[in-house]
C-alpha cells in the first residue's frame, strides 16, 4: 500500500528540493531568426530618440564585426546612443531587463569595453 501523504518526501521526511535553472539557462533553442525580427521591428515601431537608419546601422556593424570595442560602437554614436539601442534590440529580444549572462544576444567582456555578439543573432540579423 502507498502512503500518498508522504509519496513525494525524502527518506528524512523533507520535501525534495527543487533546482531552479539559472537565468539565461533554458532547455529550449533560441530562435535566432524570429529574435531579430522582433528586434527590427521594435526599433522601427515608434518616433524614437534615435533615427530607424542609424540604430539598424549600429546593429548591423555589430553584427558583421563580432566583437568590437566601445569605441568603435561610438563611432556610430554616443556611449548614450549605443546603449540605448542595444536596451531596445534586448527588450525585443529577451523582454525587459538585462541581457542574460547565458544564451544573451550579446555579452560584454573587459569590464564593458569589449561587446562580443551571439554568432547565432548576428547570422540571423545579416540574413534579414
Amino acid at each position: 500500500m502507498v502512503d500518498t501523504m508522504n509519496e513525494g518526501l525524502r527518506r528524512n521526511g523533507k520535501p525534495p528540493v527543487m533546482k531552479r535553472r539559472p537565468p539565461g539557462k533554458s532547455k529550449v533553442a533560441m530562435d535566432w531568426t524570429a529574435a531579430a525580427n522582433r528586434a527590427r521591428q521594435h526599433l522601427g515601431k515608434r518616433k524614437r530618440t534615435f533615427s530607424e537608419t542609424q540604430s539598424l546601422e549600429l546593429i548591423d556593424f555589430f553584427a558583421e564585426h563580432g566583437t568590437v570595442t566601445s569605441a568603435q560602437m561610438q563611432q556610430h554614436g554616443s556611449a548614450d546612443f549605443v546603449g540605448t539601442i542595444l536596451g531596445h534590440v534586448t527588450t525585443a529580444v529577451h523582454g525587459g531587463g538585462r541581457v542574460p549572462k547565458a544564451g544573451g544576444w550579446y555579452r560584454t567582456e573587459a569590464a564593458g569595453s569589449i561587446y562580443v555578439i551571439d554568432p547565432g543573432f548576428a547570422e540571423a540579423w545579416k540574413a534579414g
